[in-house]
């Protein structure tokens, strides 16, 4: 059950739980599929279960495909700067160019290539506009963090979290499981280069304009960030 744990919690690579002799520290070795099957004692049902999860998890991760809104066949972006996507299937089929927006998935409408949006209304990148608009969160037991956006996307991956508001400023992100901060979005070495665990950046440090960091910086930083969603 701990491999089914794990794909219910988004993660795909498994590694070795067990603690290093006379240490607390985990083993960490990363299991190979054949480790996997063999250490896990599954079902059929469950073994289905269980690679198709790890099979739509790895695809999320390593590509970026979505399904198109006439023949519904997956598809993926050859140019990822470009969201006026032509669908080859479409176009072997009725002969005619197909082309709709990766984005709001609509007929395409006005001029191409763009990377920002279509003419279509309502066409906006959803997962920015959270990211910019979703309500703040504190951190009770993190001194002066009561006003930090309550949505982040991994640095790493880009993959969406929330903190659960106990503990330090620091998580760990359930798909690529690397450690960054919820507060500066660093990496935990770099976070830790200028703060602790408990007292962000902003509380230690002077910005170069003279005053302190802000919940409006840090609000900022989710919009500037360059980040890709994975969804």
């Amino acid at each position: 059950m701990f491999v089914l744990r794990l794909t219910f919690q988004g993660q795909y690579k498994f590694k070795c739980p067990a603690l290093k002799d006379g240490t607390l520290q985990q083993c960490g070795a990363l299991w190979s599929y054949q480790e996997v099957r063999l250490l896990a004692v599954l079902t059929t049902a469950e073994m289905q279960h269980f690679e198709e999860n790890i099979a739509r998890l790895a695809a999320t991760e390593y590509c970026d495909f979505k399904t198109c809104p006439g023949c519904k066949s997956f598809i993926e972006r050859e140019d990822l700067t470009n969201l006026c996507v032509k669908c080859l299937v479409c176009a072997a089929d009725q002969k005619t160019q197909i082309q709709f927006c990766w984005q709001c998935l609509k007929p395409w409408k006005g001029p191409a290539p763009r990377s920002d949006r279509c003419s279509n209304d309502g066409c906006i990148n959803h997962d920015l506009e959270l990211l910019r608009t979703c309500k703040t969160t504190s951190l009770p037991q993190v001194q002066g963090v009561d006003a930090c956006p309550s949505i982040r996307a991994c640095p790493t991956c880009g993959h969406k979290v929330e903190h659960d508001k106990t503990g330090c400023k620091n998580i760990l992100c359930p798909r690529c499981q690397v450690e960054f901060c919820f507060v500066c979005l660093k990496l935990t070495p770099e976070c830790q280069k200028t703060s602790s665990y408990f007292i962000p950046y902003q509380l230690t440090a002077v910005s170069g304009r003279g005053r302190k960091s802000t919940s409006r910086d840090l609000r900022t930083q989710v919009v500037m960030f360059p980040i890709t969603i994975c969804i």
